[in-house]
């Protein structure tokens, strides 16, 4: 979305409720303008459509609430809902207790005539109006597939993780022997590649051509979806528990099967970013659309640099509240996040870089380089600094990272900010 910067929603879980809040990535900088939501108890959050400016969540009492962030109040939208999720078209698809099924737009409430027979225990909204559920019970997890008018699938599965693409029209269950994937509407259209370690993590790509599996052995693997066949493999600290892919495919986050902390992968190089400290919760840890990662560290909620891991932003006693990240164009001129979050001074020891690509190919980053200045982009190769670094395509210096934020923002494509200590001048 143009002009839409990378912010983070706080809202509130506490007993009595509270407003919403904004802040900007990557510094978590408060916006001065509230959302009026004072009674207002956040149990999950669903997600927030584009195209209708709704953030939506179920409150404490199982009621499905729209946050409006054009007037910036909240408003019922439905009650007695168990489970709510939105399509990668914003469309908001609900089961509520009675297991019926409904679809949320423009304020309007349209059930189906389908159902669900349990509650699910995940929902996947896709294209084709379809919707994805899975559910547990005696006999084990099974997975649904149905749209407004027919049931469509109802598979059981072995027992293992589960994941569903963007658009619904695959998914993959890890097993001991390695991993399934299946069109859940299509019972025949069945395949297994084969591992050699039990896998315990699974989750695509957005664009769904890809499917990554963390194994007991401590490997993450990535597979080509289409070829059946692992095309990147690397070695992580020990075996994943969970496995998230942020909505731009830059960053894996990996959850172990003990302790607090948290991997951090990137899946352009394939490699290992590093190892940080956070609770693992359904909103948090997440990333941004401009590559900022938000973790949870003790009772406090902070903002990490893509790049180098460093502390951006901390947010103290904010791990209580539930929170959403998303790429925003605010509308009204009162929510203009320029005027909201003033600019952090320039540090004349730092060098920004707006980085979008970076690789152990040395001649491919250089062509990716020529490309782009042939663009009219001011675009250079960083060699690396570390042998474990890579050759990085960058436009910049800029001499502020707002300033490099904008330049980004306007590529149309995935970017990091990238920020380089300047090297000290030599006296003559």
């Amino acid at each position: 979305m143009r002009g839409a910067a990378a912010v983070a929603f706080r809202l509130a879980a506490a007993r009595s409720g509270g407003d919403t809040r904004l802040y900007a990535l990557p510094g978590l900088d408060e916006a001065t303008w509230r959302f009026r939501t004072p009674n207002l108890r956040t149990e999950h959050v669903v997600g927030f459509s584009q195209d209708q400016d709704q953030v939506y969540l179920l409150d404490a009492d199982q009621r499905l609430q729209a946050l409006d962030l054009s007037t910036g109040r909240a408003r019922l939208a439905d009650s007695l809902v168990v489970a709510a999720t939105l399509g990668p078209t914003g469309r908001l698809h609900l089961v509520r207790q009675d297991g019926s099924v409904a679809i949320v737009e423009h304020r309007s409430v349209t059930r189906w005539s389908t159902a669900l027979p349990e509650p699910p225990r995940t929902l996947w909204a896709g294209g084709a109006g379809r919707l994805v559920a899975l559910t547990l019970g005696d006999r084990g997890q099974t997975l649904t597939v149905l749209t407004a008018t027919k049931v469509l699938a109802h598979r059981s599965l072995p027992a293992g993780p589960v994941a569903v693409s963007l658009w619904g029209d695959l998914a993959a269950v890890g097993t001991d022997s390695g991993v399934v994937t299946f069109d859940p509407a299509d019972t025949a259209r069945t395949a297994l590649v084969r591992l050699r370690g039990a896998v315990r993590a699974v989750g695509f790509s957005p664009a769904g051509h890809r499917l990554y599996a963390g194994d007991v052995q401590g490997k993450l693997l990535a597979i080509d979806v289409f070829e059946g066949a692992v095309i990147g493999e690397m070695r992580l600290p020990a075996a994943p528990s969970e496995l998230r892919v942020d909505p731009l495919g830059r960053i894996a986050l990996l959850k172990p099967a003990t302790g607090d902390s948290i991997w951090i992968v990137e899946l352009g190089p394939f490699r290992l970013a590093g190892t940080v400290r956070s609770e693992w919760r359904d909103d948090l840890p997440a990333v941004a659309s401009d590559g900022s990662v938000l973790v949870i560290r003790g009772g406090d909620v902070v903002a990490l640099a893509p790049d180098s891991l460093v502390e951006t932003g901390r947010i103290a006693g904010a791990a209580r509240d539930r929170w959403l990240i998303a790429a925003w164009d605010p509308q009204r001129p009162t929510l203009q996040l320029a005027a909201d979050t003033a600019p952090r001074p320039a540090d004349p020891g730092e060098l920004h870089f707006v980085q979008v690509s970076s690789t152990a190919n040395e001649a491919w980053a250089d062509d990716l380089a020529r490309n782009l200045r042939a663009a009219g982009m001011q675009a250079n190769v960083l060699p690396p600094s570390l042998e474990e670094d890579r050759y990085r395509v960058v436009l910049g210096p800029f001499p502020t990272r707002e300033a490099a934020e904008t330049t980004g923002r306007k590529l149309g494509r995935p970017y990091w900010i990238f920020t380089r200590t300047r090297e000290p001048a030599v006296p003559s």
